[in-house]
């Protein structure tokens, strides 16, 4: 509550840079899970709330990993038809007219693959990504693979398809990875923060989760650092009309500046 009330401040000049922002086709991804198809159907009504071109794809859960039913989904469109690809998951409450701003922050800050913070009474795998006081947004080092994870066409390039574990522990790691071999921006957006309402490992067996992605990065010759891993590159404070107020020095090249109009 204190988070929303702080970032009252910023709204105008977020609705702005929104407003501002070209109309982008947005695909929009996630796995129908039996009992579970009203959850979906609840978060796919958020993001339809948006000046956005938005359509959706699904799969039906299938016995392998989430990213290997991802890609089933994704296979049956064109992919070179949409600016962006956000996976979501079904248990995740998202706060009204998301896609506009979260879509137009990771513009602003150049952002290729990235993910809303969490809210601090949301379930997340690590501290790091929850939001973080006075910060619009964070271009880091980490971006998880859920629940929500959005992708350029930039980086769909060179992400799809995913790999496709068992249980996509790791998954995240290489794909940040891919980002930075490849200079481009991966980061958190602070300014849209979301819940997830369920804790991960509930439904499957961590212990086997662990061992499959301690090989799959061996396979890949990653070893990941921590400190490393969970470190904020550039932070964003504040929005003018002709500035962003950035801290902390980026060593990844410039972020973004304004989104420009597309002839």
């Amino acid at each position: 509550m204190v988070f929303d009330f702080h970032n009252r401040k910023y709204s105008r000049h977020v609705r702005n840079i929104a407003r501002r922002q070209p109309v982008r086709r947005i695909l929009v991804t996630s796995v129908r899970v039996p009992k579970r198809e009203r959850m979906l159907h609840d978060v796919f009504r958020r993001l339809r709330n948006t000046k956005h071109k938005v359509d959706f794809v699904t799969a039906q859960m299938r016995d392998r990993g989430k990213f290997g039913n991802i890609n089933t989904a994704l296979a049956t469109v064109k992919l070179q038809d949409y600016d962006w690809v956000v996976i979501t998951d079904d248990d995740v409450a998202l706060p009204p007219r998301f896609l506009d701003g979260f879509i137009s922050l990771c513009e602003v800050m150049g952002l290729k693959i990235s993910q809303p913070a969490h809210r601090y009474h949301s379930y997340t795998s690590f501290t790091f990504n929850y939001r973080k006081w006075n910060s619009l947004g964070r271009i880091t080092r980490y971006v998880e693979d859920g629940p929500v994870t959005a992708f350029h066409r930039d980086a769909m390039a060179y992400v799809y398809p995913f790999p496709e574990l068992r249980w996509a522990w790791a998954t995240d790691i290489a794909f940040c990875n891919a980002a930075r071999h490849n200079h481009h921006n991966v980061g958190i957006v602070d300014y849209t923060a979301i819940e997830h309402l369920k804790p991960a490992g509930q439904d499957y067996p961590m212990q086997a989760a662990k061992a499959e992605a301690r090989a799959f990065l061996s396979r890949q010759a990653l070893r990941p650092d921590r400190r490393e891993l969970f470190r904020n590159m550039e932070i964003l404070r504040d929005i003018q009309p002709d500035h962003l107020s950035y801290d902390v020095p980026c060593l990844m090249g410039m972020p973004a500046t304004w989104p420009v109009a597309q002839p």
